[in-house]
């Protein structure tokens, strides 16, 4: 009797597992990827000059020199240029002569004088390329006595870009030490 009844028992508890294991569910699955790139901000800076500079410049003498950024990245951005200028002697050293004789042909009007050594330009979109900042570079007749016979005039060009969304300063600007600038 004892044995019927575990084979009853037993037969009973396989019933059980084979009726539970055929019943179905509904069921569902769901899987999203969210994928952020984000934006990028690179300029180029286009500093139209002829060949590798001017020879014999003369007091009066007036050069084409075109200065404009263009938005290379996927951001609008706002851009700054500097221009430092220095006169040079023939051993490449800073002579310390007034460029006040030296004339900058500004034409941009969308550029803004920051007083700060920098000229800004703000909102230029992706692809777009900015107002020249300068056309043409001039040396006056005046103020450009013998002391300046055979030096060199040399401008450097910086340009620099902050993205313009979002509250981005220039105070928070990353001003690379001497020496890392490429």
């Amino acid at each position: 009797m004892k044995k019927s009844i575990m084979i009853g028992i037993s037969i009973l508890s396989l019933a059980a597992l084979l009726t539970l294991g055929a019943w179905a569910w509904f069921t569902a699955e769901a899987e999203a990827t969210n994928t952020f790139t984000a934006g990028t901000v690179k300029i180029k800076l286009h500093d139209g000059f002829a060949g590798d500079g001017i020879a014999n410049w003369n007091p009066g003498d007036c050069t084409d020199k075109k200065i404009y950024v263009k938005n290379t990245g996927t951001k609008k951005a706002n851009v700054r240029v500097r221009l430092t200028m220095a006169w040079y002697d023939e051993h490449g050293t800073a002579t310390g002569l007034s460029t006040d004789n030296v004339k900058l042909g500004r034409t941009g009007k969308s550029w803004n004088n920051g007083d700060d050594g920098w000229y800004y330009y703000n909102n230029l979109a992706p692809g777009a390329k900015t107002s020249c900042l300068i056309k043409k570079v001039r040396l006056s007749g005046n103020g450009t006595g013998n002391e300046y016979q055979g030096k060199t005039f040399k401008i450097k060009v910086e340009a620099q870009a902050i993205q313009s969304s979002n509250g981005a300063k220039w105070s928070d600007f990353p001003v690379p030490e001497e020496g890392d600038q490429e």
